[in-house]
């Protein structure tokens, strides 16, 4: 019966030769070029991609946090009352109404795609840049926003080299063939007997 360990030992060592880290005398040299490009390749990826990935997850973060904070000190929710609505075309510019918790009345405009009707109450946020439907960045959009820059620094770090290896792979495997094909061809003009 085999041991736990020895399993293991038995799957890392036919992967270590099953990816060319051996000395098989019946490699061939077309073998070895797709062995060693795939590595260099590995070799590129592992090098290049932390890096950049930690760079794009960084400044996403970074930005995405200061977007938070600022959005969060500057807009604030408030109970607004369309006054007017101007349909041009399918969007609606809807101006509503509101009292600010010092008191002060104000209007502002905005645009949205559902039916608004003058006298509806909403919950809207007012800020500087006026008022908006949408709440301020929660900090949830800034761990997807990351988790995506991070993804597509990844592909496009990891997909290049790919798609270099299966052009590096494609080559090699047309040389194999001719190589086949000329070793078979080789043993059928063999001549056998007298």
């Amino acid at each position: 019966m085999r041991t736990r360990t020895g399993h293991w030992t038995a799957r890392i060592d036919r992967w270590r030769r099953r990816c060319g880290f051996d000395r098989n005398d019946l490699r061939r040299d077309v073998d070895r070029i797709q062995w060693r490009l795939g590595l260099l390749l590995l070799i590129v990826f592992l090098s290049a991609t932390p890096p950049l990935l930690t760079h794009a997850v960084q400044s996403a973060y970074g930005s995405g946090v200061r977007a938070e904070r600022q959005q969060a000190a500057t807009r604030h929710r408030v109970e607004a009352t369309i006054v007017k609505v101007r349909d041009p075309g399918g969007r609606r510019t809807v101006t509503v109404a509101w009292t600010d918790p010092d008191g002060t009345r104000r209007t502002g405009d905005y645009t949205t795609w559902r039916g608004a009707a003058v006298g509806e109450r909403l919950i809207l946020w007012a800020g500087p840049a006026g008022v908006s439907i949408t709440p301020p960045r929660r900090h949830a959009q800034t761990v997807i926003h990351t988790a995506v820059a991070g993804t597509g620094v990844a592909l496009a770090t990891g997909v290049p080299a790919l798609c270099l290896y299966g052009l590096v792979r494609a080559w090699c495997d047309r040389r194999r063939y001719r190589l086949w094909e000329a070793e078979w061809a080789r043993l059928d003009n063999h001549r056998i007997g007298p």
